[in-house]
């Protein structure tokens, strides 16, 4: 399990009255949501079509298109008990029909071991694109 990258933030768009800090776009929880709750169906329906991402050096399986998360989000999940995610949002910007955010985030989850479960804590600086998609935006890398 990694830190996958967080916020669907969908930050850019939505349905909560909170605003991003500094900001006056609207905070979208549904990604902390679909994390939390380990809900890869709702994570992939945040990512938009073109999905596309370099990946992690250091784990050359990784996903790099939308086809390449609907098989390994589900595995990430596979054994996860609890999940908690917190980030922290360092920069947002938007120009036209795209926007970056970058953050820092922890996440931290349980997974189950014979005698119960252990709990693991990752931490990050982290980038993610967006892209607008008929209006809604939608992750285009760092899921």
């Amino acid at each position: 399990m990694r830190i996958a990258p967080l916020l669907a933030l969908a930050a850019l768009a939505a349905c909560s009255h909170n605003t991003i800090p500094g900001t006056n776009v609207r905070d979208d929880p549904h990604y902390k949501e679909a994390m939390e709750a380990r809900d890869a169906n709702a994570l992939i329906s945040l990512a938009a079509p073109g999905y596309f991402d370099k990946g992690d050096p250091a784990r050359p399986g990784d996903a790099h298109d939308l086809e390449g998360l609907r098989k390994s989000v589900p595995r990430d999940f596979k054994g996860v008990r609890a999940l908690k995610l917190d980030i922290d949002i360092r920069n947002l910007k938007i120009e036209g029909d795209r926007a970056q955010v970058d953050f820092f985030g922890v996440m931290r989850y349980a997974v189950a071991v014979p005698n119960g479960e252990k709990w693991f804590t990752e931490s990050d600086d982290q980038r993610m694109k967006f892209v607008k998609v008929y209006g809604d935006w939608k992750i285009s890398s760092g899921m």
